[in-house]
């Protein structure tokens, strides 16, 4: 199964939409990780075959969502959260230690606008970076893969 993995979009879907076009035969779902939901929920509308996860962050201002939510792909259990609550601008141990408490094998994040995919005691750590504003200089998204040996990433850039 492979899952499109975007973020912080902040208004800006014009990417994120021709990437899903360029996709969205090979994709089983898109899980999108907050800044903005409203983003998400246009998505949804434009591409209502294919299945969404929403998880909202820190420019966020609805309840409507969860802020985070373990969501099962095949055999395998993956935390989602947009990733500000742990701090993830200054360290990775906070969301390190709270994806193993939760016995994840994946955990996807965004907020730092930056790509990063590390392994944590075999936990996959994923952040797709940013469609919109990018830090490190190039906008980008992640396909991750569910197999029956784990979780795998893809970083791509725009």
């Amino acid at each position: 199964m492979k899952v499109l993995v975007i973020s912080d979009t902040h208004g800006i879907v014009y990417d994120a939409e021709r990437i899903i076009k360029k996709y969205e035969k090979n994709i089983q779902m898109c899980i999108h990780l907050g800044d903005l939901v409203k983003d998400a929920i246009y998505l949804q509308s434009r591409f209502p075959n294919l299945k969404f996860e929403i998880v909202r962050g820190n420019n966020d201002f609805t309840k409507d969502f969860p802020a985070e939510k373990i969501i099962e792909l095949g055999d395998k259990k993956i935390l989602i959260t947009h990733g500000h609550m742990y701090s993830v601008k200054s360290t990775y141990d906070l969301i390190v230690n709270h994806a193993k408490a939760f016995r994840v094998d994946a955990c996807f994040f965004g907020h730092t606008h930056q790509q990063e995919e590390f392994y944590s005691d075999s936990i996959l750590f994923l952040n797709p970076g940013s469609l919109a504003f990018s830090r490190d200089g190039s906008r980008s998204f992640a396909i991750a893969e569910v197999t029956p040996y784990g979780v795998v990433a893809y970083l791509e850039k725009v």
